[in-house]
């Protein structure tokens, strides 16, 4: 009798056993992986204004180039995602028929969660002051004109430069000798436009006494 009591016993706590392994084997199953989500493309652009000129190449990070060639808004075709940074530039100023130069306000930063649109460029005509140089000049009296309505007293050799006159790159322009000192005659030739900063000199004044040969 007693050997019988101890095998049913343990046959009893075998049972146990085995269904508690079972049931601590099923709650160990790892969760299914969370769906992946698709990073959303977000464009970046904004708005062009004042152009005139051709030629304009703005840059998306250094490497993605789009030409622009009207006013207006722009989207580069390179896309990004949210937290990418990004960073405007200009690459190429418009250079024809006049040149131009183009800021970027807005240009960078790092994307939250929507398309970037606000982006402006601006542009504007470069302007330059009209200058030259005077060369033989002997006593007061000697008047330059500027296109037929600023005129310029000149009272030493050297360089000289219209004051507070600029005049946007593609313009005429026509600098002529208002008057002369007295007992001296002074002509006027263009030379070769050359720039000293943002001043064009474009015209060499020489004068010396009346009647003298050269």
């Amino acid at each position: 009798m007693m050997t019988m009591f101890t095998q049913t016993v343990i046959a009893a706590w075998a049972g146990i056993v085995i269904a508690g392994l079972s049931g601590c084997g099923e709650g160990e199953k790892a969760p299914p992986p969370a769906p992946v989500v698709a990073a959303v493309p977000l464009t970046i652009g904004g708005s062009v204004t004042g152009l005139t000129g051709n030629g304009l190449v703005i840059q998306l990070n250094g490497a993605n180039d789009l030409a622009v060639s009207a006013n207006g808004k722009f989207n580069f075709p390179k896309s990004l995602t949210k937290g990418s940074a990004y960073s405007v530039t200009v690459k190429v100023a418009p250079f024809s028929p006049v040149k131009q130069s183009c800021t970027v306000a807005q240009g960078s930063g790092t994307i939250a969660a929507a398309a970037i649109s606000n982006v402006t460029i601006n542009c504007t005509t470069d302007s330059y002051a009209i200058g030259g140089t005077v060369s033989g000049l002997a006593g007061k009296g000697l008047v330059l004109q500027l296109n037929g309505t600023t005129d310029l007293a000149i009272a030493t050799n050297g360089k000289f430069i219209f004051p507070g006159m600029r005049l946007p790159d593609g313009s005429d322009y026509n600098v002529a000798i208002k008057s002369t000192p007295a007992k001296r005659k002074c002509t006027i030739k263009p030379v070769s436009a050359a720039f000293d900063k943002d001043t064009l000199n474009i015209v060499s004044v020489t004068c010396s006494a009346k009647g003298r040969r050269k």
